[in-house]
């Protein structure tokens, strides 16, 4: 059986979080319309970040073009740098929201604990492009990487709406059959973008996302111009394209039925899997990198289970 962790315990900062996000965050979420004019406003998060301009002291940060998609790259500057080994990193935002700027934190800690370079990727989002374009620049971006010849493993992972690009991007390399990534790693991932009536997801009361939002949402997914290939649920994509996998979610955010999901689809395949659950918290909180204990030990659990993928797929080689 495959492994499933609960973490017991909400740490204070974690609390504040939760309490931030149900007093001011889901309110205004509630409130918001979806319409392809709201959208817009959305993308100030990423460019006030970027005005921000927060940098790791002990990464360097540079933005690039891989396959026609901006990036950014991220490279440990400290310890010792495994230049063979890549992962590439897919934000959050529901598809129409953040940046490589407004994730570039974690992106950071990723690299730095892995002594590995992070592509931080700037895929297109709504209301320019649907769902199929955004994961198509994420293919593109994590191909450009896999057949550059400069490394012998590549991950992919990412938070919420990441999590499903990501989880894309480990179908079509199956599909075309392409070099597969070496793990799937997902925070929160968003793996069921479709809402039908009864939606388990309906029942949990989440911090500050709504299932209802989602379902408008989903009127825009489908704006190409790329067209989709494969599920359009990420749960339902054949278990023998996943290589190792980690699932990291909340016990009350409404992703944590996707999440189980997964699990269950890839435990009913044999595949190995890791789900870990979090009391209480906030959805997508590892993207925090420090700034709950919760964060932090998501990240660190993050690290070992990528640093014991890549050793294992060199084993195998060696084999």
């Amino acid at each position: 059986m495959m492994s499933v962790t609960e973490h017991r315990g909400v740490s204070a900062q974690s609390a504040l979080a939760i309490a931030g996000a149900r007093l001011l965050l889901k309110p205004l979420i509630g409130l918001y319309p979806v319409r392809s004019w709201s959208f817009g406003p959305l993308a100030l998060g990423e460019g006030l970040a970027k005005l921000i301009g927060w940098m790791p002291g002990d990464v360097e940060v540079d933005r690039m073009e891989l396959a026609g998609v901006q990036v950014e790259r991220l490279v440990p500057t400290s310890g010792t740098l495994r230049s063979d080994t890549a992962i590439c990193y897919y934000h959050g935002g529901a598809f129409l929201a953040g940046g490589p700027a407004t994730h570039r934190r974690v992106a950071a800690a990723l690299a730095r604990a892995l002594g590995v370079t992070v592509y931080n990727v700037d895929y297109r989002q709504l209301p320019d492009v649907g769902v199929s374009t955004s994961v198509d620049d994420g293919y593109r971006v994590y191909r450009a990487v896999a057949d550059s010849g400069r490394y012998r493993q590549v991950a992919v992972g990412g938070d919420s709406a990441g999590g499903y690009i990501s989880a894309k991007v480990v179908e079509l390399a199956h599909l075309d059959a392409a070099r597969s990534p070496v793990a799937y790693f997902g925070f929160s991932p968003l793996l069921t973008p479709t809402v039908e009536d009864g939606d388990p997801r309906y029942e949990i009361d989440d911090a500050y996302l709504t299932v209802g939002k989602l379902r408008g949402l989903r009127d825009f997914f489908d704006r190409g111009p790329v067209a989709p290939r494969g599920h359009d649920d990420a749960t339902e994509i054949d278990p023998a394209a996943f290589p190792a996998t980690l699932v990291i979610a909340c016990t009350q955010e409404m992703l944590r039925v996707d999440a189980e999901r997964l699990h269950a689809r890839l435990d009913g395949a044999g595949q190995p899997c890791d789900l870990h659950l979090y009391e209480g918290g906030v959805h997508a909180f590892p993207v925090l990198a420090g700034a709950t204990p919760e964060s932090a030990q998501a990240v660190q659990i993050t690290a070992l289970f990528l640093e014991a993928a890549f050793e294992a797929r060199l084993q195998r080689r060696a084999a």
